[in-house]
């Protein structure tokens, strides 16, 4: 299959913060029509339907994109993070979904997580595990399914616009500055004390930078997983921004020269296999 890119209902985007009562709200559904709108067709485009499919969601935040999943017809819905609040905004109960706190690198993490499991997503993940802790991670995805597994994982490429993340974590003017990952901390701190972003700032700019998480260094990585890449698709502008800020969706086809590809493309998308 070459470029995919679904046709997004019309009207419904951008979500508007304006029409939520909180944030989490918010955010929430952003994850929901995420995966509504955009990878669950995807998934559905390359023969994967989820109806009788068990899914484990990792690092899935509030877990809206996990409950679209569990939406459409899957067996059983796994949403799985390290620290996020299990309460969330979704308030329909759902016999096919539930949420965990887990390290999946723990020694328990089979036991506690299970196995068996058809579909493993890691949308906008692994761009947020520290660099030194990359390898352990992504080695630890098989042991959660069987053969014939798939694996869909997106991330933002660290040196890309806005791989540094500025649009989800600042509020002021600078997170429509491209390129801010470009800036050494030291010299950009200034300027967040200067524009009044919250003191936290810093330190969650700071996780992205530890983690930043290139194509080249995110293929090197992923050779040695158990999985074979099936389809790769980069993008212009990601699916996460047309829902977000109205900007439609637009694939790339920038992705033969190294540099260009990690600079250009704002967004990665890979569905592999387990063999």
């Amino acid at each position: 299959m070459s470029d995919y890119v679904a046709a997004m209902p019309d009207g419904q985007f951008p979500l508007k913060r304006s029409d939520f009562d909180s944030h989490e709200e918010y955010y929430w559904t952003y994850q929901y029509k995420l995966a509504e709108s955009y990878y669950i067709p995807l998934l559905s485009e390359f023969g994967f339907h989820l109806k009788t499919k068990k899914v484990l969601d990792i690092g899935c935040g509030l877990g809206g994109f996990t409950a679209a999943l569990a939406d459409e017809g899957a067996a059983e819905c796994v949403g799985i993070d390290v620290d996020c609040d299990l309460r969330r905004p979704g308030t329909k109960e759902r016999s096919n979904l539930k949420y965990m706190i887990k390290d999946i690198t723990a020694v328990d993490a089979v036991e506690s997580v299970g196995t068996d499991y058809d579909l493993i997503v890691l949308h906008d993940v692994i761009e947020h595990v520290p660099l030194t802790e990359k390898e352990q991670f992504l080695g630890a995805l098989k042991q959660f399914c069987e053969s014939n597994a798939w694996i869909l994982i997106t991330f933002p490429p660290y040196y890309s616009p806005f791989g540094l993340h500025q649009q989800s974590i600042l509020r002021s003017v600078l997170r429509y500055i491209p390129f801010l990952g470009w800036i050494p901390l030291v010299c950009l701190s200034p300027f967040l004390n200067i524009l009044g972003e919250d003191a936290t700032v810093s330190e969650r700019l700071r996780e992205i930078v530890d983690s930043r998480m290139t194509i080249r260094n995110f293929k090197r990585l992923f050779s040695s997983t158990g999985f074979t890449i099936e389809f790769e698709q980069y993008y212009l502008v990601r699916p996460t921004h047309e829902i977000r800020f109205g900007w439609r969706t637009r694939t790339s086809n920038i992705n033969r020269i190294p540099i260009l590809k990690e600079i250009v493309n704002s967004g990665a998308l890979y569905l592999a296999k387990s063999v």
